[in-house]
Formats: structure tokens, sequence, C-alpha cells
């Protein structure tokens, strides 16, 4: 049985801090194997762990020798029964360590429990503190035009964007303290309807299945609590079985609505995130448009492109965009979301105008969506990598959906 992304990540952290039998503890908890199979599993992991991340044994103590000459030359090793004699019955008392630990060793249940009130406490002190998040107010839009602009025949995504990222206007917003606001300018609008006409029109292809989407009459609060009657007509997608996270959606015609449970998120002050991805494979210049919604109310919209800026290189620090392939923030006006930890762990709610977005009633799109944790980190607090409470697609193999 594999390892999720998250016991995998535990299971690094016991061995880093020399707790071997943590470390089979955790990977017996994770897969339901005898003690001897966690052993040698065990074994073959930390191996191959130290090869690829040897900075999280960095404390512990290494082999005075190494087997290799100053000159970088293997030396011979000569058979020495009292090593091997000595070897066995180190490794003899590791086992029989563990075989206590395992069968006859009985924490002190007071502890436990004394540790499970405090836990339970921490959550209700974190939820009695944080109270019932404010809720989003969703405020539609009075007239298609304030997203749409009119095109010509000979307009297209392409040339409307080389023409906004090539005006003095685009140019100014980019370099200032503003370029994360929403970008309500004419240009920007004619490219929201230019996509909007090509995801209107856009098959489902022949290899592919789309998951729908089902209608509601009401709207739920957008408060980051997962109400089972607001959601309860809402398809629910599994993001990853093992953890618990699912992805909940539906749509009043108007608005799609998204919500997520990630129950295997139960630190109040950590790193969560959850991203939506859009029209992934759409154009070849549109990598995708997204949505993030993290700890905090509001939701962050962007749409990532292929694009390079083609005029006078960087005058200075400010004007590093024109370095790299250009993404632009403050996609979105007519959206809102939030989350909380009311239910004792992460939960997601937020809402998109479907106009805006460039979604169609029985036009497929493509989505994929990522919930991210705390980041892996060495002992000097210094970020190593990502990680993650489940994937539901991804750029290279987005899903399809419809409503």
């Amino acid at each position: 049985m594999a390892l999720t992304a998250l016991q995998a990540y535990n299971l690094e952290k016991a061995l880093g801090r020399g707790q071997l039998v943590e470390a089979i503890k955790l990977y017996r908890e994770a897969t339901g194997c005898d003690l001897t199979t966690a052993k040698i599993e065990v074994d073959k992991f930390a191996a191959e762990l130290k090869k690829r991340k040897p900075w999280l044994f960095k404390d512990q103590a290494l082999p005075e020798s190494s087997g290799v000459d100053a000159d970088g030359a293997i030396r011979k090793t000569r058979f020495n029964p009292k090593a091997l004699l000595v070897f066995f019955l180190v490794d003899g008392l590791i086992f029989a360590g563990i075989i206590y630990y395992f069968v006859f060793y009985q924490p002190d249940q007071r502890a436990e429990r004394r540790a499970e009130r405090a836990s339970s406490a921490s959550v209700q002190a974190t939820s009695g503190n944080q109270g019932r998040p404010a809720s989003q107010r969703l405020i539609p839009p009075t007239s298609p035009d304030q997203y749409t602009a009119a095109i010509g025949d000979a307009d297209s995504f392409a040339s409307l964007y080389r023409q906004k990222i090539q005006s003095r206007d685009y140019i100014a917003r980019k370099s200032s303290s503003s370029s994360r606001r929403y970008d309500d300018s004419e240009l920007e609008r004619q490219i929201k309807t230019a996509r909007s006409e090509l995801a209107k029109m856009r098959p489902l292809p022949d290899h592919q299945s789309a998951a729908y989407i089902p209608l509601t009459e009401g709207q739920p609060t957008i408060d980051g609590i997962l109400e089972t009657s607001e959601w309860q007509d809402a398809i629910v997608l599994a993001v990853d079985e093992e953890l618990g996270t699912d992805l909940y959606l539906q749509t009043d015609g108007e608005w799609l609505f998204i919500a997520c449970d990630a129950r295997g998120e139960k630190t109040p002050g950590g790193y969560d995130q959850l991203r939506v991805y859009f029209h992934a494979g759409l154009l070849e210049n549109l990598v995708n448009e997204r949505i993030h919604i993290g700890r905090s109310g509001g939701v962050t919209s962007i749409r990532q492109t292929r694009f390079r800026w083609q005029g006078k290189p960087p005058k200075n620090d400010d004007e590093r965009w024109k370095k790299y392939q250009i993404s632009d923030w403050g996609l979105y006006q007519y959206a809102a979301g939030t989350s909380s930890m009311s239910a004792g762990h992460r939960q997601y709610e937020a809402a998109i105008h479907l106009g805006e977005a460039g979604l169609h009633a029985g036009a497929p799109f493509t989505v994929y969506v990522e919930v991210e944790t705390d980041p892996l980190r060495n002992d000097a607090g210094k970020f190593v990598e990502r990680r993650y409470l489940g994937h539901y697609g991804s750029e290279a193999q987005p899903k399809w959906l419809v409503f």
C-alpha cells in the first residue's frame, strides 16, 4: 500500500528526529502491515530518504568510518567476527525494544486523556476565539458591459492581449503597487469576451466524460462553514479519499459555488490554501485562470499566460515582469470566498460569477484543484517543498465539468 503525501511527510519527520520506533509505528498505522514487514520497509524508506534529503539527518551521528580514503578510493574491508557479533547484538536489542513497545508496554492512559483534553480544548478555544466568520456578500454585475466589451471580426485573444501588454497604461500598472487590483480596462474586457466566446464553443473530447454540476435554487452563505442544508444538492468530488478532502460544486445559473472540506487540515495558523483552476487547454497562450482562497476572507484571481514582453528590456527591478511569461492578478471582480476552522478542521467556500469567468450552460470546461497545507522545512526553517492535502486533476490532465 502506497503512503499518502501526508503519511510520508510524518514518516520523514520521525526518521529525521531519529525516532525509529515512532516511524515503524506510523508505518504500521498507515499500512496495517505486521511488525517485521514494517521494520524492513522503514529501513528501506530511511536509506532512500538519506540519499534524497540528507539535510534531515545532519544532527544525527554518522559512522566514524565511511570506507573511503582521503583521496576518494574505497578501502577493502576485512571480515571481523567481533564486529559482526556486536552488530547482531545491537540489532537484536533494537528489535526486542520494538516488540516490547508494541506488545507489552502500556503508556499511562491518564496522560493520554490529558493530551486529548488539551487538544480538544485547543480546538474549542480556536473556534471560540474565531467565532463565526463574517460572510462574504455576492454583488452581481448590473450589466454584462462591466466585464465584456465589443470586439471586431479580426480580434482574437492573442491579438488583444498583445495590445494590452504593450499599452502605456498596462506598463504603468505592472510597475506600480496597484498591479494586483481589478483591471477594468476596455482591453481586458475585450480579452474576457474573446475567451468567453471560445469557451462557449469548446467541445468535449471524444475520450472524455464530464461530471454534471447540479442547479440549486438557493445560495449558500459564503462564510467558510459547510452547512449540510446549503450543500445537499451539490456534486461531491473526492480530492483525496484517504485524507478525507472533498470538493463541492453547485450553481444557481448565475454563480458557480465551490466548497472544500479539508479534514486533514487541523492547524489554524498554518499555510492553508485552496486553488481552483479553469480553462486549461482552451488556448495555446492561456495556461489557466484561477482563484485562490486562503485563511482570511477574500479571493485572489490570476490569469497565467505564455505571452512574453517584446519591447525594450527592463529599466529597473520594478519591471522584472518583463523577464518572464506574463501573469495578471485582479482577474475577477465578481467573486467571493473565505475559510474557517469552525468544524475543527479547515473548510473553504467561494463563488465566482459565471459570465465573468466565461463559463456557459451546456458548454463543458476544464477544472483542476490543489489543496495546499504547511510546507516541508528543514531544521533551519528554510522551505524545502510544498505539501498538499490532495489534487483533483492537473494542468496536463484536467477534469471536465458541465452544468
